[in-house]
This record gives C-alpha cells, sequence and structure tokens, in this order.
C-alpha cells in the first residue's frame, strides 16, 4: 500500500511541484523561506532545492512585480509571498477600508519606528534622546503592533533594553531585509520632520 503522507519524490513533476510551491504561497499568512517551502514539500536532495527555485523563479516572472497582474510574487522578509500589485492600490483601499486609528501610526509612533531601523539596537533613553521628549507610549505602540522587539540590553545585567525591527516590519515596507530600508522621506511625516530627524540621525554617534 502507497503512504499517501510520504513526501514528494522524484516522480513529482516540475509542473505539480510549481502548482504545490504556489499554493504553499497562498496559503500562509506570512512571507515563506525557502527552507520552510522545502521541508513543507518533504524534499531533501539538492536536485530537488534547485527545482524548487526554478519555481519560485518562474513564478517571480509570471507575476512580476507591478506587472499586468492584480497581485506579484515578491522576496519580503527574507521569505516569498504574494501580495497586490502596487499599481492596484486604490482599489484595494477602496475595498478594505480601515479606520484611520486601526491602520496608521501615530507621527509620534513613525519617528521612532524611523529611528529604530536606522540606528537599531537602540535603547529607549537614546530614542527619547534623539526626540527630545518621552517616547514610552509610541514605543509601547510599536511592541504591540510587532513591529519592533526587544533584542537583547545594553549591559547583561540590568542594562536598558535595546529594540530592533521585526519581520513584521520589513514585510510592511516591503524589504526582502534591513540592507533594503527606505529612505526616511517615504515615513509618513511631516517634511519639517524628516529633516530634523535625519539632523538628529547624522549627528549620533553609534551606542556603546
Amino acid at each position: 500500500m502507497t503512504d499517501q503522507s510520504a513526501p514528494q519524490d522524484s516522480t513529482t513533476t516540475l509542473h505539480d511541484l510549481k502548482r504545490n510551491v504556489e499554493a504553499l504561497l497562498f496559503a500562509s499568512g506570512d512571507p515563506l523561506p525557502l527552507e520552510s517551502i522545502i521541508e513543507a514539500l518533504g524534499l531533501r536532495d539538492a536536485t530537488s532545492r534547485r527545482a524548487v527555485e526554478s519555481c519560485l523563479s518562474d513564478l517571480q516572472t509570471e507575476f512580476a512585480p507591478q506587472g499586468d497582474r492584480g497581485f506579484e510574487l515578491a522576496r519580503l522578509a527574507g521569505g516569498w509571498a504574494f501580495r497586490t500589485n502596487p499599481l492596484s492600490a486604490a482599489a484595494v483601499k477602496a475595498l478594505f477600508e480601515l479606520p484611520a486609528e486601526v491602520g496608521a501610526l501615530s507621527p509620534a509612533a513613525m519617528e521612532c519606528l524611523a529611528i529604530i531601523a536606522y540606528l537599531q539596537p537602540v535603547s529607549r533613553p537614546q530614542i527619547a534622546e534623539i526626540r527630545g521628549v518621552n517616547s514610552d507610549s509610541p514605543v509601547r505602540n510599536l511592541l504591540d503592533r510587532e513591529l519592533i522587539a526587544d533584542v537583547g540590553r545594553t549591559q547583561p545585567k540590568g542594562g536598558a533594553i535595546l529594540y530592533g525591527t521585526t519581520r513584521r516590519f520589513e514585510a510592511m515596507f516591503g524589504l526582502s531585509s534591513l540592507s533594503d530600508l527606505p529612505p526616511i522621506e517615504d515615513f509618513a511625516l511631516t517634511e519639517e520632520a524628516k529633516a530634523e530627524l535625519k539632523s538628529r540621525l547624522g549627528l549620533l554617534t553609534a551606542p556603546e
């Protein structure tokens, strides 16, 4: 009797593999790393790995970024994910309009997020020093939204908590990794706030 739960083997056609990779990407709510796709498919050998990479490449071409389809395959937060085509943003927004208090971060939170993104790991006192005001509330807001996380302390015992951005942050901004950080101009801040923040970031020395 054939084991129906057995992983895919060499008899699996490239067409079947591509279909299954596409299904995994649609079913996942988060970007899927290559290793997670391979594990879910039960593949282990180098040949199968190359086949999955080939499928992802084909799908990325088929669902090209900002192409003619309503969605695209993009590399986000260290993985692969389908997302709506930015060219259709207005139509999608009309269907899934969220209240401003749910869908948007406050200017203070965006400012904190920018500081953390470019200076991470960074402590709450350092954030407050850069902004010139207490930043406890916006930092808590970012933590609640899982856009930042505790990544360590300034000292092994009793030091200030250090914060860094999360994979959720990378996905929100469409980043493959932190090396693709957007310019500060992309953050939802006033032009005056952007200029002031860039000035402060440029003057700040790296944390010890």
